[in-house]
This record gives C-alpha cells, structure tokens and sequence, in this order.
C-alpha cells in the first residue's frame, strides 16, 4: 500500500505541455497526465536527460510553471511546481522577464558559492 504524500490532490489530464530549458534555447514536447497546485505527472518522448528544474509551459491553460524533477521512472517524470512561481500567462512579456530575473539571480549565487569553495581549497 502506497502513502500518499502530496499535499494537494492531482487532477486526471491528458495535456499537450512544452519542457523549456538551457535559458529557454532547448525545449521537449510532452504529455501532462497528471497536474495539481503543487505539481505534476509528466510523460516524455523517450528516456530523455531532462534537467533537475525547467520551465513547463501548458499552451491549453496558458500558463508556465518553474518545475523541478522529484523523480523519475523510464518516460514518466513527477514534478512539483515552486511556490514563487504561480501559473503565468505564457506570453505575457513581464512574466518572462520576471522568470529569466529569478533564473539569473539563482544561477548568479550559485556561481558565487562555487567560486568561495574553490578560492577557500586553494
């Protein structure tokens, strides 16, 4: 027996989706079987190397959720959605512009922790 742990129930759905990665350059065509608040049920292609977090955007709901991998199983990859990042309209210029700034910035203290590991070993 299964517990269940999400904290919001998943709606059944069968929705045409697009994983957008690599500051948006790369993007996968795939399948929502399932979708919640909090997160989803993604079916891809093929056992594709998809990135612990992208962008999914779900043409059908017009929105984009910053996602990030929980798990993976073949071509079914479960993925929870962060809390800052509520559904958006997809081609709302500010909400691009807001998600590249997140994106940046994350990318930007990353860069610097890696940086102060390698100054404090050498």
């Amino acid at each position: 027996m299964t517990t269940e742990r999400r904290q919001t129930p998943r709606l059944r759905s069968l929705l045409g989706a697009r994983a957008r990665y690599n500051q948006k350059r790369a993007t996968l065509d795939c399948v929502v079987r399932n979708i919640s608040d909090g997160g989803a049920l993604i079916v891809v292609p093929d056992t594709v190397l998809l990135p612990a977090d992208f962008e999914l955007e779900i043409a059908q709901r017009h929105c984009c959720y910053r996602a990030h991998v929980r798990w993976r199983t073949g071509t079914r990859i479960g993925v929870s959605f962060e809390a800052e990042a509520a559904p958006e309209i997809a081609g709302s210029a500010e909400a691009d512009v807001a998600m590249r700034l997140r994106m940046a910035e994350r990318d930007n203290a990353r860069m610097k922790s890696r940086i102060q590991q390698l100054t404090e070993a050498g």
